[in-house]
């Protein structure tokens, strides 16, 4: 009688002291195995893969074969052979100098892209998120380091003014350093 009559009174302790003691419990409950010779059985030799959902990791057992046949020989590096003239750099690097000064001196500046589509009009779309280099042009001009992967034979070049026209627009082969007007 004595702990109803502090329940009451204080009515919100008691909620407190009830919601902390059924968490406890239900916390105390979590899942586990049965013992029991019920329900599929698995392999010791599988293997646990995790997957990822948005509240919980739940886990995935994939069974490995017992005997997997050896298709590959191990080898090891001194049994590679590789060219001499082999370049282990998949990038490139040049300086670009850009001078328009002979169309415009303008404020403008450049955008240079690694892939980009050409429409049937032969004007050239970039694809925004491959832009490998920008740099305002003073005067015009401009010399621009860039490095991209060797992938690419040309870039596209976009000049862009701020008066809101049509870019000029440039294709840049792998042997080609200027841009001039």
């Amino acid at each position: 009688m004595n702990t109803l009559t502090k329940w009451t009174t204080h009515p919100t302790l008691s909620t407190l002291t009830i919601s902390a003691m059924l968490s406890s419990v239900l916390i105390g409950c979590g899942g586990g195995g049965s013992d029991s010779s019920e329900g599929p059985q698995t392999d010791s030799s599988a293997i646990e893969t995790p997957i990822a959902n948005d509240d919980t990791t739940l886990v995935e057992e994939i069974p490995v074969p017992k005997s997997a046949p050896e298709t590959a020989t191990l080898r090891s590096m001194q049994d590679l052979t590789v060219p001499a003239d082999f370049d282990y750099d998949p990038t490139r690097s040049k300086s670009l100098i850009v001078d328009i000064g002979g169309f415009s001196t303008e404020r403008a500046y450049i955008s240079l892209y690694s892939q980009y589509k050409t429409t049937d009009d032969g004007r050239y779309i970039p694809d925004y998120s491959y832009r490998i280099a920008n740099s305002s042009l003073t005067k015009g001009a401009a010399e621009i380091d860039i490095t991209y992967a060797q992938q690419y034979s040309s870039l596209l070049a976009e000049i862009w003014f701020y008066d809101g026209s049509e870019p000029l627009q440039y294709i840049i082969n792998e042997d080609q350093n200027t841009i001039l007007y």
